[in-house]
């Protein structure tokens, strides 16, 4: 059993016309519903917060960082996933454990697209299903709000202790844009990416930024917290921008072959790795406006 906690004390302090998040339909996110938490196994029942995800289709596929969190999983010598897993509350109120299953990493971009079990193996005509973000390209206008989701600083779970729940933390983090970095020259961040002042904590790195409309426009990547008495509580932070996501190819195996989603491949096309940009062509990214 394991207790995942979501807490809200941030959303008291937005306005309730500015939805915090969009599902891909439309409809408004809790966010803590569709971002997850990426855990990797440090030892036999024990699990470590290494990072966060969210969901970009319904049949499992979520984006994080490459650099932060998908390299430190990475056993090369296998080409395989160590034991690493999402988890995700579900509807009926059941937390589900989701295996890794492939990543797809950009060469040059600290992003990456993984894809998390979907069980349709053990239950093929009842796979497992998640909320989706909707996702945009808009550059948002400079000191305009962004809020972001994530699961920072979370002790390791003990699953041993039987006297104990397990728990995992979520916490919102707000700021402001404050520019799009389009030729860098930081050692660390040799591509174009956005300037805020979000505070990131270790844990959040791959998690949404959200701007006011509640689509995603960006990645955690990296931040700083600047301490002493001028700087006391200023942050900034670099976020990956989300469009980066239509230039990795995927290998979609694991849709189910009756979603929707399946059919709206062309039959030229099934069974075969796909763009980004096809992915979101076909729907199975929901980017606002289309791509």
């Amino acid at each position: 059993m394991i207790q995942l906690f979501k807490d809200n004390k941030a959303m008291s302090s937005l306005s309730s016309d500015s939805p915090i998040a969009r599902r891909g339909d439309g409809q408004s996110l809790n966010p803590g519903d569709g971002v997850v938490p990426i855990l990797k196994e440090i030892r036999k029942g024990h699990l470590s917060v290494i990072g966060t995800g969210f969901y970009v289709t319904r049949y499992g596929l979520f984006v994080t960082t490459a650099k932060h969190v998908i390299e430190d999983l990475a056993d090369y010598d296998r080409g395989l996933l160590t034991e690493s897993m999402v988890c995700h509350l579900g509807p009926d109120d059941t937390i589900y454990f989701r295996r890794l299953r492939k990543a797809h990493l950009s060469e040059s971009i600290d992003i990456a697209v993984v894809q998390a079990d979907n069980y349709i193996v053990t239950f093929p005509t009842n796979p497992l299903q998640n909320l989706r973000a909707c996702l945009s390209t808009i550059i948002p206008e400079e000191g305009s709000p962004l809020i972001t989701y994530g699961y920072p600083e979370n002790l390791p779970l003990d699953f041993a202790m039987e006297d104990q729940i397990p728990l995992i933390q979520g916490d919102y983090f707000q700021g402001g844009f404050l520019r799009y970095v389009q030729q860098s020259e930081h050692p660390f961040l040799p591509y174009p990416h956005f300037e805020t002042s979000v505070e990131l904590r270790p844990g959040t790195s791959g998690g949404p930024v959200f701007d006011s409309q509640g689509h995603v426009i960006g990645v955690n990547c990296r931040g700083w917290d600047f301490r002493g008495e001028e700087h006391e509580g200023d942050n900034l932070s670099y976020i990956v921008p989300i469009e980066n996501i239509l230039n990795l190819d995927i290998d979609p195996f694991m849709i189910p072959p009756q979603s929707w989603e399946a059919q709206q491949i062309p039959i030229s096309r099934r069974g075969k790795t796909l763009s980004g940009r096809e992915l979101a062509q076909y729907g199975h990214y929901n980017f606002f406006p289309s791509i």
